[in-house]
């Protein structure tokens, strides 16, 4: 995303680092911040996503404004997978704005979609039947480094794995499995 804003901004993007020390997650996440400088053409946007309050809201017209580049970059920033479909946070917005976007999703995109509800709000859950559809949507606007959210990852390696012989899969799939734990 820098590289499209990076004449917009008065600075370099920051890396920044953390560690979740939860019990239950234990991780390193990684992120890259930047800041565009704030310019006149850029209003439209502020006009068009935020209340005159300041709040982030879904315009009423944001089927002309989704493509499947823009999903893909939303679905970078807020979505991740689940056990079967996919997620995206969007408990930031009102219940009425979620079915707006799950309309959008279902009729633009051909999506099977619902919300879910969370202790914040309500998320918008993108069904299993939609997994490949979604997938074929988005791939090819991607950051490889976000191919872990769709499994990219594990559908080329199975077809990979396939010119090799049985008995050395397991240890290329160990060797991945240190390699990609290191790099994640």
């Amino acid at each position: 995303m820098y590289s499209l804003f990076k004449d917009y901004c008065g600075s370099q993007p920051l890396y920044l680092s953390k560690y979740d020390t939860r019990i239950n997650k234990q991780k390193q996440y990684n992120a890259i911040k930047f800041q565009t400088l704030s310019l006149p053409c850029f209003n439209i946007y502020k006009q068009l996503f935020y209340n005159p309050k300041g709040t982030k809201i879904v315009p009423l017209n944001i089927e002309q404004f989704l493509t499947n580049r823009g999903l893909a970059y939303w679905f970078m920033d807020d979505g991740y997978k689940s056990v079967k479909g996919f997620y995206i946070c969007t408990e930031s917005f009102s219940f009425s704005e979620i079915k707006l976007l799950i309309n959008v999703l279902t009729l633009k995109f051909d999506l099977k979609c619902s919300h879910h509800k969370t202790t914040n709000g309500y998320r918008i859950y993108i069904s299993s039947k939609s997994k490949d559809r979604f997938t074929e949507l988005i791939k090819s606007y991607l950051l490889e480094h976000f191919y872990y959210k769709l499994n990219l990852n594990k559908k080329i390696k199975k077809k990979y794995y396939l010119n090799f012989p049985l008995s050395w899969r397991y240890s290329l799939i160990q060797y991945e499995s240190i390699g990609s734990n290191a790099a994640s």
